[in-house]
């Protein structure tokens, strides 16, 4: 049997890895001397700016920012917002039913992402590479009850052409 200190080391291990692999993106986050395109990413929306109650700043420097992210609750949706850096997510994956969420846009469309049914696990590290999100809100339509007691997702926000 495993104790909590064994556990730990293998998250750690699995995160270092994760991390590992993304180095590339802190190294050659853009390409050299190309400025962003900001028509999507207007003054005033930035995600901390525009949606304080989602998105918390937990480190910063001129290299990168880190996000705390809440997914707002069933029937609720964080207000319209962008992320004008590229960026990783980082989570811990414990499988099971995903939440049933809609992706706003600006001109009122607005993309579904139903929710599915994952094998349950012991949890691992899950790595999504994120590009610049222009102009959008998340509203989530239903979520398992376990995202409640679940800890926030990460955003690791990579700053090029700043």
């Amino acid at each position: 049997m495993r104790t909590d200190l064994t556990v730990v080391g293998i998250a750690r291990r699995r995160f270092l890895a994760a991390m590992s692999s993304t180095l590339p993106a802190f190294i050659f986050p853009c390409p050299m001397g190309a400025a962003q395109d900001t028509s999507g990413f207007p003054e005033g929306y930035d995600a901390v700016q525009a949606a304080p109650g989602s998105h918390k700043v937990i480190f910063e420097n001129t290299l990168v920012r880190v996000l705390e992210v809440t997914v707002p609750p069933p029937g609720k949706t964080e207000p319209m917002h962008h992320h004008r850096w590229p960026s990783f997510f980082l989570d811990w994956n414990t499988g099971g039913r995903t939440p049933h969420v809609l992706y706003h846009r600006p001109d009122g469309s607005a993309r579904e992402e139903p929710g599915v049914n994952r094998p349950v696990h012991p949890g691992k590290w899950s790595v999504q590479w994120m590009k610049p999100e222009p102009m959008h809100a998340i509203e989530v339509v239903d979520a398992p009850e376990r995202m409640t007691n679940e800890p926030p997702l990460i955003r690791v926000e990579i700053k090029c052409g700043s």
